[in-house]
């Protein structure tokens, strides 16, 4: 009875510590992505955010499907959304509405033409009011 019940709990650790569903992410070193906000310095109401992405061969990454999320450096403001549209080869474009001066942070979900997901963030400094 005894090796049935080490056994019974060596197996529900081992299951517990298996991987289960998760979602694949993509190491950034064969991409290379950059962010361009326009007009810099920002102000509070809209900004054009222009996102570029190419592969490890320096191609451009098409078909991706992109969104952004922003949010207030410190706690307590409703964060604004944003999905970027394919302009062109490996570039992507939107307008995100900041509604508060202050420093944003922004967290880009990248979903890859092959269904693979990456998070990346980068932060616009000093919004200014309007």
């Amino acid at each position: 009875m005894l090796r049935k019940r080490d056994l019974l709990i060596a197996l529900c650790v081992l299951l517990a510590l298996s991987p289960g569903c998760r979602r694949e992410s993509v190491s950034t070193t064969n991409l290379t992505i950059s962010y361009e906000v326009s007009p810099l310095p920002a102000r509070v109401g809209d900004v054009t955010i222009t996102i570029s992405m190419k592969d490890g061969s320096n191609e451009p990454v098409t078909g991706a499907r992109i969104k952004l999320e922003g949010n207030m450096s410190h706690a307590g403001m409703a964060p604004v959304f944003a999905e970027a549209k394919d302009i062109g080869p490996g570039q992507y474009r939107t307008n995100m509405s900041l509604s508060m001066a202050g420093d944003w942070q922004v967290l880009v979900h990248i979903t890859l033409p092959d269904g693979r997901e990456l998070d990346q963030q980068f932060e616009i400094k000093e919004v200014a009011p309007a």
